[in-house]
């Protein structure tokens, strides 16, 4: 595990967003200002950065470079050749998430090396990997070949399928349904962080947070919402929402967190921890924190990390014919 000191005021969180998607999720982010976080971005489009909110940005190419053909090699060649910039902004983090969309040549061939670095300084690293369109049969290769170098890299990786967003929100303009994925994974993030960092009801554990992200694997994201009297209905509202088909009883840790009003008995959050551990296996490690919003009464929210889960998708061909990650 990792060697980092934790500051006792909190975790040192880092969120670093590689190429075009990772970009426009970190803006967003950057721009709730959400507490806790130090917001990176690396890309080589130089009217992006200069259009987007964060901490540090980190320029590939000097200018010089416009784009890379959505060659992945590319992108991790201007990435080895301004290391030193790119170590600096992303290192020191005691939990790194690194965000790409896959497909392209900045965000697949940046995000491997970025997590590499990131995790040489000691912290714990989460991927979260958007994969393109079914459609989009000439980034699925690309895409593959940098969810494989990403699920060797990371310590968690959460992978988010547009197919599964589209049937989600069909209706949506493109812009809009993007924005709902960047909207998702900014949420992940915010609300884990200020479950370590702010007073809750029932706090995050960072330690435990660490000990089932550092070893996750592959990992489902899910989100639900609903009565707390109800919490297999809360449960199934999030397994309809993931973003990844995913087997979730095997999974081996869970990272759960739940907003609610502020008279919800105790029993109804025992519930909804209770279901959860009847989805998973016995063996699977589930903490928990518990944030209380009167905007939230008569409500629950709910928030779940699902580490070493197995995917269907990832695992076959898919009808396009292209390879399985192995």
């Amino acid at each position: 595990m990792g060697t980092t000191e934790v500051d006792p005021q909190g975790p040192r969180i880092r969120v670093v967003g590689c190429g075009g998607a990772g970009t426009n999720v970190v803006h967003r982010l950057a721009a709730s200002e959400a507490r806790g976080i130090r917001t990176v971005v690396v890309n080589t489009d130089r009217e992006h950065l200069a259009q987007t909110t964060c901490d540090t940005k980190v320029l590939l190419g000097d200018g010089a470079v416009r784009g890379t053909g959505g060659r992945p090699e590319i992108g991790a060649r201007l990435a080895a050749v301004h290391e030193k910039e790119v170590r600096g902004a992303v290192t020191g983090g005691d939990l790194t998430f690194v965000i790409a969309g896959l497909g392209g040549g900045v965000g697949t061939g940046v995000a491997p090396l970025v997590v590499e670095w990131a995790r040489r300084s000691g912290g714990t690293v989460v991927g979260l990997a958007t994969m393109p369109f079914r459609t989009e049969a000439h980034r699925h290769d690309a895409a593959r070949r940098g969810l494989a170098a990403l699920r060797a890299a990371c310590n968690s990786l959460v992978v988010l399928e547009n197919d599964r967003l589209l049937r989600q929100v069909p209706d949506l303009p493109l812009e809009q349904a993007f924005a709902v994925m960047d909207h998702v994974i900014g949420e992940a993030i915010r609300g884990l962080a200020g479950a370590m960092h702010d007073r809750h009801l029932i706090q995050l554990d960072f330690p435990d947070v660490r000990e089932i992200l550092h070893d996750g694997g592959l990992t489902a994201l899910l989100f639900g919402e609903g009565d707390p009297d109800r919490p297999k209905a809360i449960l199934e509202n999030a397994m309809k929402n993931s973003l990844l088909d995913a087997e979730v009883a095997v999974a081996t840790g869970a990272v759960l967190h739940m907003t609610t009003g502020p008279s919800l008995p105790m029993h109804a959050i025992d519930d909804v921890v209770q279901e959860l551990r009847r989805r998973t296996d016995r063996n699977t490690r589930i903490v928990f924190g518990v944030r209380t919003d009167p905007e939230f009464e008569g409500a629950m929210r709910v928030m779940t990390l699902l580490t070493g889960v197995r995917a269907r998708a990832l695992a076959e061909k898919d009808p396009l014919g292209i390879p399985a990650v192995s």
